[in-house]
């Protein structure tokens, strides 16, 4: 299917409260950011910050590198920032990952994994132990592949691995939204075949999956379903921290769909906004920062009873 106007089968979003507040609309905490020479990446958790803050969250929180918070600030300038105190090699201390924790406990929603870096694992243990709404990202996926490969199966670990931790979780508290590459190696570190698909992923590790590639995948333990999310100008850099943010910032909302189709609506109104973008630019030069100004507009167009409802 490729996409144009809202699917007939995605429910539609809920109409806003005319009556709420900053409050009513739910807190995402955005955890990401390294610096670890000479690798420094910035732009992945602002970007999931704009995007949940554009798809009408009330408030977004960055988590990030102290070193680096204040450029992530500047893109992001209506987030809350929170500085991780890093050691020489860019990891964090036992204690910065508690205290992350007991701040992802208190948040509606959690976004963890845009531009981490390596040495992401004791981070995204630490948050699944404790998030309740978990959007897993980037490299917070890697961390999988990576944990499953330092632990030899004659070793038992004092914690368990990754994998085991997130079949833990409740069903339908983590949506996972790998690309091809990630998944690849999300498939390897969790013993599946190679030719597994977003479904076969979703049944393994009890999450929701938001498979991206041309056409994005979509599958729990139940459902499955694909659409080819917008338009090539998606291709960029950035766009995928959007999707992140946008899909935390709907589910902060204290939305009522299940989470299946709270991701489906998630990848609707990312890939409506670049059809919108395309019809007035093209199909390239897309930034990510113009892909997350087109959410509000998108997301008033298909809301339940919008002004702009489709007739």
């Amino acid at each position: 299917m490729s996409l144009s106007q809202w699917p007939s089968e995605v429910p539609r979003i809920a109409a806003r409260d005319a009556a709420g507040h900053k409050g009513t609309f739910g807190r995402v905490l955005i955890v990401g950011g390294c610096m670890q020479a000479p690798l420094v990446m910035v732009g992945g958790p602002a970007l999931a910050a704009l995007g949940a803050l554009r798809s009408g969250c009330g408030l977004a929180e960055l988590a990030m590198p102290a070193s680096l918070l204040v450029a992530g600030l500047t893109i992001a300038p209506s987030a809350v920032g929170h500085a991780i105190e890093v050691d020489g090699h860019g990891v964090p201390t036992a204690h910065v990952c508690a205290a992350l924790a007991a701040r992802a406990a208190l948040a509606d929603a959690v976004v963890c994994g845009p531009g981490l870096g390596a040495h992401a694992g004791s981070i995204v243990r630490s948050i699944m132990a404790s998030a309740r709404r978990l959007v897993l990202d980037a490299d917070a996926l890697n961390a999988f592949a990576s944990d499953a490969s330092v632990q030899p199966p004659s070793v038992v670990a004092s914690e368990p691995d990754l994998c085991t931790a997130l079949r833990a979780r409740a069903p339908g508290s983590t949506v996972l939204t790998p690309h091809v590459g990630e998944a690849q190696r999300l498939v390897r570190a969790c013993g599946l075949s190679e030719t597994a698909s977003a479904a076969d992923l979703a049944r393994a590790l009890g999450a929701v999956v938001v498979l991206k590639s041309h056409e994005t995948s979509i599958a729990d333990a139940a459902h499955a379903w694909s659409v080819r999310a917008g338009t090539s100008a998606l291709a960029t850099a950035g766009s995928g921290d959007v999707l992140a943010g946008v899909i935390a910032g709907l589910w902060a909302q204290a939305t009522e769909c299940s989470t299946f189709d709270l991701a489906r609506q998630a990848v609707c109104l990312h890939g409506l906004a670049s059809v919108q973008w395309s019809a007035a630019h093209g199909h390239a030069g897309l930034l990510a920062q113009d892909l997350a100004s087109a959410i509000p507009a998108e997301l008033e167009r298909w809301r339940l009873g919008g002004a702009h409802a489709m007739r």
